[in-house]
């Protein structure tokens, strides 16, 4: 068996720099979504990057080769594998869709891309063992259940999916963008909405919220893989003592 991929990405996006070449956006509620989240401190990239490492590997269930895409001077734990990569646009987490072109080099492997912002809390056996062709997420908001989110995705990576996901947004990447505003997930329920495999269904209460279900816990529910801290706050905000457990 081939050992899959886990992956992660950063890039440095509209994070109000003004060297050339970064986009700015212009989306009011994602300006005041920037404001809120500030400048990222220039050693936090490669902490987030080494914790969710560290989690992945304490909690696999199988063979697997860690990759974290991007441009950036990082420190990374032995076992990381930095990969640079071609940025059509800065925009959102845009970026983040080249893990589906055949450039990525990740043709032939199962791929589980991550959030830098999620934290791996227990046995990934639910997770790693899907090897069908897309699956994510659903929305936590109950009333917005039936929307794809983006946060935890797995895919098998190949020209099926190159051609769902990647080959239509590469032939048009300014209309795409403009229709994203850079929501990947716009993006992914475009174009797989209707096909996509659920985490819901694949792995019932594997993957919780931060806000929807961690909210004054100290503990971690049992049978929990991945606690996503969409929004906010952020792994290196929370306070509640279970986060001292799994991620430093």
């Amino acid at each position: 068996m081939k050992p899959m991929y886990v992956i992660c990405f950063y890039w440095e996006g509209e994070r109000w720099q003004t060297r050339e070449g970064i986009e700015q956006p212009t989306d009011p509620a994602y300006i005041r979504h920037l404001q809120r989240a500030g400048n990222t401190p220039k050693e936090l990239p490669s902490r987030y990057v080494n914790n969710l490492f560290r989690g992945v590997s304490r909690f696999a269930s199988q063979e697997f080769k860690f990759v974290c895409f991007t441009n950036e001077p990082m420190e990374v734990d032995p076992g990381v594998e930095i990969r640079p990569f071609n940025l059509v646009t800065t925009k959102g987490v845009l970026p983040r869709l080249h893990m589906f072109s055949e450039e990525a080099g990740l043709f032939g492997h199962q791929v589980l891309c991550l959030d830098l912002d999620v934290v791996v809390v227990g046995d990934m056996e639910p997770l790693m063992k899907y090897d069908g062709l897309f699956c994510a997420r659903s929305k936590f908001l109950p009333r917005e259940q039936h929307k794809l989110d983006g946060d935890i995705m797995s895919f098998r990576a190949g020209p099926e999916a190159e051609a769902i996901f990647w080959t239509p947004f590469i032939a048009d990447v300014p209309g795409n963008v403009q229709f994203t505003q850079g929501r990947e997930r716009y993006w992914v329920r475009k174009v797989a909405g209707d096909i996509a495999d659920r985490w819901d269904v694949q792995a019932p209460s594997a993957v919780l919220s931060v806000k929807w279900h961690m909210r004054g816990r100290q503990e971690v529910p049992k049978g929990a893989v991945i606690i996503s801290c969409h929004g906010f706050p952020r792994p290196h905000q929370v306070k509640d003592e279970w986060i001292k457990k799994y991620w430093s």
